[in-house]
């Protein structure tokens, strides 16, 4: 073997590598978003305070413990952060809205579900929606978004 196929194989075992870390970093973005979507639901429902409200402490939570974890390093950790929080709330919405259904309907949750599908969920999660809470979540987008933005204390620790 020469060099030049060693560093061939280096670079093979890399890239594979990065595209596994990102794969996973992917992964624990979308698990952890729909964790605080369950969790904000759930305390919606206990409470009676809108999901979207919930959000905004909950950004700063899903930002914190998705840097803890290493799921937003670079340039897309803004993006990747703000996109988990709207997931997070959509779920939430969306959770919120099937107990709503199986409230009116008498049904279990699962039965609710079963009733309607996605469609309905998904129609009956927008009908929650006020211009108010649109701008909450923005809110807590934007919140997510600033507190995963790369720090200077990141490109030294790289080097």
């Amino acid at each position: 073997m020469n060099d030049n196929s060693r560093a061939t194989d280096h670079a093979g075992i890399s890239v594979a590598a990065r595209i596994w870390r990102a794969m996973l970093a992917l992964f624990a973005v979308l698990m952890c978003a729909l964790a605080l979507g369950a969790v904000v639901a759930l305390l919606t429902l206990f409470s009676g305070i809108r999901p979207c409200w919930w959000m905004l402490p909950g950004a700063a939570v899903l930002t914190w413990i998705l840097r803890g974890i290493g799921s937003l390093r670079g340039w897309l950790a803004p993006g990747l952060a703000a996109f988990a929080v709207l997931l997070a709330g959509a779920y939430a919405e969306c959770l919120t809205a099937i107990a709503r259904v199986s409230a009116i309907t008498g049904a279990t949750f699962s039965q609710a579900w079963h009733l309607g599908g996605p469609a309905l969920t998904w129609q009956v999660a927008e009908l929650g929606l006020s211009p108010v809470s649109v701008l909450v979540y923005a809110a807590a987008a934007i919140i997510a978004a600033w507190l995963a933005r790369p720090q200077a204390s990141d490109a030294d620790q790289r080097e």
